[in-house]
Parts: structure tokens; sequence; C-alpha cells
């Protein structure tokens, strides 16, 4: 039995949301759909899929076209993000709850945009009195529901594949900033280069950043592991502790250790 027909075989207990899941699937797969193919694969009538297609057009994934729809800019945006953040889940929970064990009330944070940091975000909720820098798009809409925490979204030119922004505050001025703590993490490690990203803007923003804070906390979960990019933003040496997961073996930590730098293994 091949895929479409399991659907159309199990589709008389497909709730609303699972059946848009569906759709969002299939979209992902081929970026347009038409009404008449939906109608076909989940087994339900073409005036249900419009309904559906009109609701997801409202949450903003996608865009509907005569015949169907097609993805919009920023069902694509949160698909990507949502993709990433899968990878190595657990251990990134694990991470950023040590690393929320940071932050102090009244405290000035700096969190950057990746899906590992971001994981911060709705363990600080409740911190009062706490101001967050950040360059993650995600992480300043999660915050926006905390009331006792001020966001300040570092603006500048959209990075659509890390859902971030760069480049428009100099690095001189970011160093006026007065930060408690710089939470990071990166698109790759190894002890040898630090923290790396596969974009340039990306790793002089953390930089920055983080020269601007008093402590520097980089969050390494076993996904980044032994992968190199482009530049690095931080080196071993530059960062205060390194939380890492236990995907990290004994000699890489020992390497690690012999830098300067503090590891917590979480």
């Amino acid at each position: 039995m091949n895929r479409d027909e399991q659907i159309v075989f199990s589709n008389g207990a497909l709730s609303s949301d699972a059946r848009r899941d569906l759709i969002i699937d299939e979209l992902r797969r081929q970026d347009e759909v038409t009404v008449s193919r939906l109608s076909e694969l989940l087994g339900v009538s073409d005036v249900t899929i419009r309904k559906d297609l009109q609701q997801l057009e409202d949450q903003g994934y996608l865009t509907r076209v005569r015949g169907g729809a097609v993805f919009s800019g920023r069902g694509q945006l949160e698909l990507r993000f949502a993709a990433r953040q899968q990878l190595a889940l657990e251990e990134k929970r694990r991470l950023a709850a040590r690393a929320a064990q940071y932050v102090r009330p009244g405290a000035t944070v700096f969190l950057d945009g990746s899906t590992t940091v971001f994981q911060m975000t709705r363990l600080l909720r409740h911190i009062q009195g706490l101001t967050v820098i950040t360059n993650g798009l995600y992480a300043a809409l999660e915050l926006s529901f905390a009331p006792e925490i001020t966001t300040i979204v570092v603006g500048g030119i959209l990075r659509k594949q890390s859902s971030s922004l760069v480049d428009l505050l100099t690095p001189e001025l970011l160093r006026r900033l007065h930060v408690d703590v710089a939470f990071v993490s990166c698109r790759g490690f190894t002890v040898e280069h630090g923290l790396m990203e596969s974009d340039l803007r990306e790793a002089q923003l953390k930089r920055a950043m983080s020269q601007a804070a008093q402590q520097v906390v980089a969050l390494v979960d076993n996904s980044k592991l032994g992968h190199v990019y482009i530049a690095s933003s931080l080196l071993p040496e530059e960062i205060d502790t390194i939380l890492v997961d236990h995907g990290m073996d004994e000699a890489a930590r020992t390497a690690l250790a012999a830098t300067g730098v503090g590891v917590e293994v979480v």
C-alpha cells in the first residue's frame, strides 16, 4: 500500500487539525497543491478542503490561488525553523534548562537566534524585571507574551535560513550595550575553531554581543559537534562556560577544558 492509499484508508479518523497537517506536509513536498488533488488524497469534499485552505491561509502558512494553494513566505520560514528545532530536541531542552539557571531577576541578557537558545524563552517568561536583547525573530515573538520582560530586537537584514536579523547595528554601538550574560549557540563546533556559523554576519553579530557581556554561556548540543563552517563567532577561550550534552566524548571534553573554558555536561 502506498502513502496515498494509506491516507485515504484512514481518513475517517482524521481530525481537522490532522488533515491540515497533511496538507502542510504535501505543500512541503511540492510547494503547490490543488483542491481536487487534496480532496482525492484525503477523501473529503472540495468544500472541506477549501475551508482547510482558508484556515491555513488565515494562519499565514499558505496563499490561496485559483484551484489550490502555494506556500507563503512565512509558512516556509516557520517550517524551516521547526525542522531545525527537532534536531537533538531533548538535548537542547536540557541545555536550555541549565542555561536558564544563570539568569537572575533584573538582569539584561542576550539570546541569539538559534533553535537551541530558543528553548530558553519559555523558561524565562516568569523572571521579574528581565531585559532580553535578541536577534531571533521567534525568541522575540515568544517573549512578547511575557508582561514582565522587556524585549529589545536587534534589527537588521533578515536571514531566512536562521530566522534572525543581522547587519544593522555597528559593532561599536553594540559594544556600548551593557549585558550581564550572553547565551549563544552555533551551526558547528570544534575544540580548535570554537563556535562557527555559515554566515559571516551572523558570526560577527554574536561576537559583538558577546563582547558586550560580562559572562558568555554557550549551548552546544551533539548535532553541532565536528561540523566546520566558514566563520568562527567565538573561540573556546573567549567563552566562560560551555554547556554540552553527553554526545561529546571524553577526549573532546578534556581538550576543551585545557583551553581554560568551564565545561558542564548536562
